[in-house]
C-alpha cells in the first residue's frame, strides 16, 4: 500500500512538474502589462451589464437548478442590478489602474457571476466560462504587483507557476469535454453524416450567420468536410499532450487553436473573441512591460490613458444605466459583421504574438521548489 502511495505521490509529482515547466512565464513582471491588455479588452467591448434583466418579465424566470438565481422568485429591481453594474465597472477600472488588483479582480469576477445567474435565467446559457476562470486564476498570479498605482504586497497565495499550471489545466479540459461529445457523434465514418454542417446550417438557416466565406460552404466536398469532423476532433482531444512535452509544443498548440478559431470566424461566423484573452496568457509580455514602464513615466501618456479609461467607462455606464429594452432583448444585426471582423483583428494579433513568442522562446529562470510539486499527499498544481 506505502508502495502504491508513493507511486501515485510521484506521478502526480512529476505531472504537475512538467505543466510547470511548459507554463511558468519567463518574466512574471510582464503579467502586469498582460493586466492592462485584459483590462482593456474587457472594458472595451466585453464587460457584461445586467440592468436589462430588471425591465424582463417575471414568466421568463427560469434558473438553472443549481443556480443562485433559483434563491430568488423572479428577477430582482432595477436597483439591484445598477449596483451590480456598478461594482463590476468599477472593479474592472481598479483591474486596469492597478489598485489593489487582486482583490479587485475578485470583486468583479463575483459580480459578474451573480449577474451572469440571472442573464442564464431565460433558459439559454453562454459559452464566456473561460475567461472568468482565467481571472480567478490571474487574481493568484501576481499581476497586480508592478504597473500599478496601489501594487499588491508580496502574498504567499501569489504563485505564477501555479496560477498559468491551472489554468492550462482547465483550458485543457473545457476542449476535451467540447471534443469528447464530438467525438461521440462526428466520428462515423459516414460521409452523409457531418457534424461541423450540422452546426453551420443551423447558424446559418436559424441565426443568420451568413457573413465573410459563410456562403461558400454549401459548396464545399463532402471528402473536405469529413476531414473537417475529424480535424476538430482531434485538435481539441490533443492540448494536454502538447501540454505536457513542452513549452514550445504548448505554444505551437495555441497557435493552431487561434488558427482554428480563424476558421471558424470566416466558415461558421463564430469569433470567440474571450478565447483570445486565455491563449495570450502564455505568452511573454517583457516588451510590452518594458515599453510601458517608459510611457508612463511620461505625462501626456498618462493622460491620454486615463482619458481612454474614462470614455470607455462613460460608454459602458451608458449601456449599464440608460436601459434600452428593444436593444437588450434583440441582437442587433447591424453589428454582427463588425464583431467578426474585430475577431478577426483580435485573432491575427494573438496569431502574431504567439507565432514571435515560439520564435523568441527563452528559458525561464529556476524556481526555487515549491511545495506544489513535493511528493506530499495534497492535491498539487
Amino acid at each position: 500500500m506505502q508502495t502504491l502511495y508513493a507511486w501515485i505521490n510521484k506521478v502526480n509529482a512529476l505531472f504537475w512538474e512538467r505543466i510547470c515547466r511548459s507554463t511558468t512565464p519567463e518574466n512574471v513582471k510582464s503579467l502586469s502589462a498582460f493586466r492592462i491588455v485584459v483590462g482593456f479588452f474587457l472594458l472595451a467591448g466585453y464587460v457584461p451589464n445586467f440592468s436589462w434583466i430588471a425591465a424582463a418579465p417575471q414568466a421568463l424566470f427560469t434558473p438553472p437548478l443549481f443556480s443562485l438565481a433559483t434563491l430568488f422568485d423572479g428577477f430582482p429591481g432595477h436597483s439591484f442590478f445598477y449596483v451590480l453594474d456598478g461594482i463590476v465597472l468599477l472593479s474592472l477600472v481598479c483591474v486596469i489602474l492597478g489598485i489593489k488588483a487582486r482583490a479587485s479582480t475578485l470583486v468583479f469576477l463575483a459580480a459578474c457571476l451573480v449577474g451572469l445567474n440571472f442573464n442564464f435565467s431565460f433558459g439559454k446559457i453562454d459559452h464566456s466560462i473561460l475567461i472568468y476562470a482565467l481571472l480567478l486564476c490571474m487574481a493568484f498570479s501576481g499581476w497586480g504587483k508592478h504597473l500599478a498605482l496601489w501594487p499588491d504586497k508580496e502574498s504567499r497565495v501569489d504563485s505564477p507557476s501555479k496560477s498559468l499550471s491551472l489554468l492550462s489545466i482547465l483550458l485543457c479540459f473545457a476542449m476535451f469535454s467540447a471534443g469528447f461529445e464530438k467525438a461521440i457523434s462526428w466520428l462515423d465514418l459516414d460521409p452523409t453524416q457531418n457534424g461541423f454542417m450540422g452546426w453551420f446550417r443551423d447558424g446559418y438557416y436559424t441565426l443568420d450567420r451568413h457573413y465573410l466565406l459563410a456562403r461558400y460552404v454549401n459548396y464545399f466536398p463532402p471528402a473536405l468536410l469529413e476531414i473537417f469532423d475529424y480535424t476538430a476532433v482531434v485538435f481539441e482531444l490533443s492540448p494536454l499532450f502538447f501540454l505536457l512535452h513542452s513549452r514550445k509544443a504548448w505554444r505551437l498548440w495555441l497557435l493552431v487553436a487561434c488558427i482554428f478559431h480563424v476558421t471558424n470566424t470566416f466558415l461558421l461566423n463564430i469569433p470567440f473573441m474571450a478565447n483570445s484573452m486565455v491563449y495570450l496568457a502564455f505568452t511573454d509580455f517583457t516588451w510590452l512591460y518594458e515599453r510601458f514602464t517608459i510611457a508612463f513615466t511620461r505625462l501626456y501618456v498618462k493622460a491620454l490613458a486615463a482619458a481612454t479609461i474614462l470614455v470607455l467607462f462613460l460608454m459602458r455606464a451608458k449601456e449599464a444605466f440608460i436601459v434600452n429594452p428593444s436593444a437588450s432583448y434583440l441582437s442587433p444585426t447591424d453589428k454582427i459583421e463588425l464583431k467578426l471582423y474585430l475577431g478577426l483583428l483580435l485573432w491575427t494579433i494573438a496569431i502574431t504574438l504567439l507565432a514571435r513568442s515560439i520564435l523568441r522562446q527563452t528559458t525561464p529562470p529556476e524556481q526555487k521548489p515549491q511545495k506544489a510539486i513535493d511528493p506530499v499527499l495534497e492535491v498539487q498544481f
